[in-house]
């Protein structure tokens, strides 16, 4: 298992969050509790992560999942076909 680099800061005290719990509500859909790693804040507070977009399609998709192409992907992928038509 690796970590993430990424981190999401506190919108108080810009320390980094952690996840105390998260809870999966559907294959693109997440809610999770965090809470910020510095004491003296004690911020706590509930975070939505969702999937939106499809930058590069799955080599094993998933038939459930339908996440549509990000925007700029779709005018780009466009503009290929009108160029090779």
């Amino acid at each position: 298992m690796t970590t993430s680099k990424h981190r999401i800061p506190c919108p108080h005290c810009n320390q980094n969050l952690r996840i105390r719990k998260s809870q999966g509500l559907t294959p693109v859909y997440r809610e999770a509790i965090v809470e910020c790693r510095n004491d003296d804040c004690g911020f706590r507070g509930k975070a939505r992560f969702e999937l939106c977009n499809t930058l590069t399609p799955s080599d094993i998709p998933n038939p459930m999942v339908d996440l549509p192409f990000a925007p700029s992907l779709l005018s780009q992928a466009i503009k290929q076909a009108q160029r090779s038509s």
